[in-house]
């Protein structure tokens, strides 16, 4: 990219609105009156209506695709107790049964349950169709597995009303907190009961993963939420607010949440929130930071426009209206939310040297994971991988191939010739429990950027991002597999590159 364009490459655009004048009234009265004598037809509902506000206006058509007609529904109500860390909720699942198999049973998981979570979750009624159903905890409890009054044939539509009660930890200490309290900021992802993902054989995705991995395994879905918290704190999401309800005598407010498609809910909460804004190509793109860390919230702001123009541009439109970037309590890390990228405190302060790297990082998660899932238990350099390798282009586009050269050597070069100097190297391909805590990050994630690496050194740059732009298109709001992967890099590139995914991915 020549010097001029990179310096241009974050347009912040502003918003403008016309005010028509009655110049116009006329002719549309008589519009309308010609229009009543006419023969009317009705047009078909849009579908998702309470959903297009989170789309640019541009992608709306997205809501039309075959593979989200039949996505899962949440509609959760939910209300959070600050004095006693708990949450109190209701939701309704509408899942229709879209695979070959007969369900027998249904299962659901409940995240808070997981070890390093440190929070917990009880189911306290579940009815199917409102007929209460008998259900089980998991070993881990975990998840819970109900069995259906009549099975679910496949086609048929199932309505899964759940009563739940959550509670979260007050962490007293630093750490990489994902759910919970520290300091005043509430992070409370997947404070919810989530619809397994089905298998073929008609059994139910429980799979737990491992501390260091990312857990979540989920069909894109579409939520509404009511969410009632106290007014003094600002509430940050996953979900676009579409309306907002005050009561005065319990000094609460209630937020009305919609989003989707999406791979989950997450809420994040905290008293002492400061935001900048800015509008980039038609998406409102937030910083929530803390006080004090005034300037680097604008840094990261900066870095997230960026990373969203770069991305678009290499993989094809971020479709949805808004994205945030919030500190939170996860020391000099990040996770990645739909629309929403957390990043640790110390990236804001003693650590800010790599608040941009991983903002961009992040941000690339928003297509690999997002809008593009995978199985992160099984197969987690999928979304890794890529994602760490996405941040290669923003470097390459906003420093130059010098800059984009040097992150491959430090990042990922030097680390994995390490692993494999004391006998840790293992292929991508592995379960994540299959890994070492010695390993699991150099190999899913710097090994997994090197294979993408020598991916686009075979295909060539032209072909490598048909590739990536044909991926994100193909698996758009669907589940992919490293299979699949590979059958759509022979079928676009028609090269034969099994040798490479034998000797990376699968070691043989």
């Amino acid at each position: 990219m020549k010097n001029n364009q990179r310096r241009h490459i974050v347009s912040f655009l502003g918003t403008s609105r016309i005010r028509w004048g009655m110049i116009l009234t006329l002719p549309l009265l008589l519009l309308g009156t010609l229009a009543c004598t006419l023969p009317f037809r009705s047009a078909e509902p849009a579908p998702f209506p309470e959903h297009r506000r989170a789309f640019r206006p541009a992608y709306v058509t997205d809501l039309e695709l075959p593979q989200l007609q039949q996505a899962p529904r949440y509609a959760i109500r939910e209300v959070v107790d600050v004095s006693q860390r708990t949450i109190t909720g209701t939701q309704v699942i509408t899942v229709t049964n879209t695979t070959s198999t007969t369900w027998a049973s249904i299962g659901l998981r409940l995240y808070p349950n997981l070890a390093h979570y440190g929070g917990g979750m009880e189911i306290l009624s579940l009815a199917g169709n409102g007929a209460q159903l008998p259900f089980g905890y998991t070993e881990t409890k975990t998840g819970v597995m109900a069995d259906l009054a009549d099975p679910l044939a496949p086609g048929e539509t199932l309505h899964v009303s759940v009563t739940y009660s959550v509670r979260y930890h007050r962490w007293d200490v630093p750490g990489y907190w994902l759910f919970g309290e520290r300091e005043g900021v509430i992070n409370l992802p997947l404070a919810y009961p989530v619809l397994a993902v089905p298998r073929p054989d008609g059994t139910w995705n429980m799979e737990d993963g491992i501390p260091l991995g990312d857990t979540l395994t989920a069909a894109t879905a579409f939520y509404r939420a009511w969410v009632t918290v106290p007014q003094t704190l600002t509430l940050i999401s996953s979900a676009v607010i579409s309306a907002t309800q005050v009561h005065t005598p319990t000094g609460q407010i209630t937020y009305e949440l919609v989003s989707g498609p999406a791979r989950e809910l997450t809420l994040l909460l905290g008293s002492k929130y400061q935001a900048v804004e800015r509008e980039v190509d038609g998406i409102h793109v937030r910083s929530y930071y803390l006080p004090g860390d005034e300037q680097a919230g604008e840094a990261a702001l900066t870095y997230a426009a960026a990373a969203l123009q770069v991305y678009s541009r290499h993989f094809g439109p971020y479709p949805f209206a808004k994205m945030d970037v919030a500190a939170a309590m996860l020391m000099n890390r990040g996770m990645e939310y739909p629309t929403l990228n957390l990043l640790g405190v110390d990236l804001y302060r003693d650590e800010r040297s790599k608040l941009e790297f991983l903002v961009v990082h992040e941000v690339a998660h928003q297509w690999w994971y997002n809008l593009v899932g995978n199985d992160q238990v099984a197969e987690p350099w999928l979304d890794e991988g890529l994602t760490e390798y996405s941040t290669y282009f923003y470097y390459e586009d906003i420093y130059g191939p010098r800059a984009a050269e040097a992150l491959r050597t430090a990042r990922w070069e030097t680390p994995v010739e390490y692993i494999r100097s004391q006998g840790l190297d293992a292929p991508l391909g592995l379960a994540a429990p299959a890994y070492l805590r010695e390993n699991y990050e150099t190999v899913v994630y710097a090994k997994g950027a090197l294979f993408f690496h020598e991916l686009r050194n075979r295909l060539g740059d032209d072909v490598f991002h048909q590739v990536l732009r044909a991926y994100a298109k193909e698996y758009r709001y669907r589940l992919a597999t490293a299979q699949e992967l590979q059958a759509l890099v022979t079928a676009v590139s028609g090269q034969n590159v099994d040798d490479l995914f034998d000797t990376w991915v699968y070691n043989r």
